[in-house]
């Protein structure tokens, strides 16, 4: 049986990573994004539509014929990494009755803390955009599709397109502290998180700038949903 890891390094696994950025893609727009002839990518969508992976549904743009747009479906969805979230609710809900919320944001803390030392080495001896993607990488090791662009400005933008911690993050957005954490530890310069998934946004957007004196993080509210 193929490996969820051997998955996401063939074509079919490529695809399926875009569309879940995406939300939905036609053949076409998969194509030019991979670096694929379109016949090619409508062959890989048609073997994943025969694993129950995708679906297609027609969508007009235009005056032209309608075009097919592929979208995952929940069997695909369930080949991202859950991290047992669920487990982890329970466990965040007990903790919090019993320390309250700050303990939640202290253990996050820790973890943050401890996690950047893991890869501190990693960074070592990069420059700053350097450090971003090297940061981006280990984030998709660690199974969140993630992806770094430079903008206009020069500002790095890191977008984390999933979250492993989904189901906890929206009623425990102190989890998020482990992110920012890290982030703290190992970037220096300003970072500022514009969008979030636990507000219900399409992603989590970082916004990398380097030459601060001290390192800082500001964060989009996240109160309670």
């Amino acid at each position: 049986m193929e490996s969820r890891e051997h998955f996401f390094q063939t074509s079919r696994g490529k695809i399926v990573e875009s569309l879940k950025r995406r939300g939905v893609a036609g053949a076409r727009e998969l194509a030019a994004e991979l670096g694929l002839t379109a016949n090619a990518v409508r062959q890989q969508l048609a073997a994943l539509a025969a694993e129950g992976l995708v679906e297609a549904s027609p969508a007009r743009r235009g005056p032209t014929k309608p075009t097919l747009l592929y979208h995952l479906t929940d069997k695909a969805e369930r080949l991202f990494p859950q991290r047992n979230d669920q487990l982890l609710h329970l466990v965040l809900s007990e903790l919090t009755a019993e320390e309250g919320s700050d303990r939640v944001a202290e253990l996050f803390r820790n973890i943050g803390k401890r996690s950047a030392e893991k890869f501190r080495e990693r960074l070592e001896g990069k420059d700053f955009a350097g450090k971003v993607r090297e940061l981006t990488a280990i984030l998709r090791e660690q199974g969140v599709i993630a992806d770094v662009d430079r903008a206009d400005d020069g500002t790095l933008v890191l977008r984390e397109h999933t979250c492993p911690f989904s189901t906890s993050v929206k009623h425990y957005p102190q989890v998020c502290t482990l992110i920012h954490t890290v982030m703290e530890e190992l970037i220096p310069g300003e970072h500022m998180q514009t969008t979030s998934l636990a507000k219900g946004d399409t992603e989590c957007r970082f916004e990398f700038r380097p030459g601060a004196a001290r390192e800082q993080v500001e964060t989009v509210e996240l109160g309670r949903s």
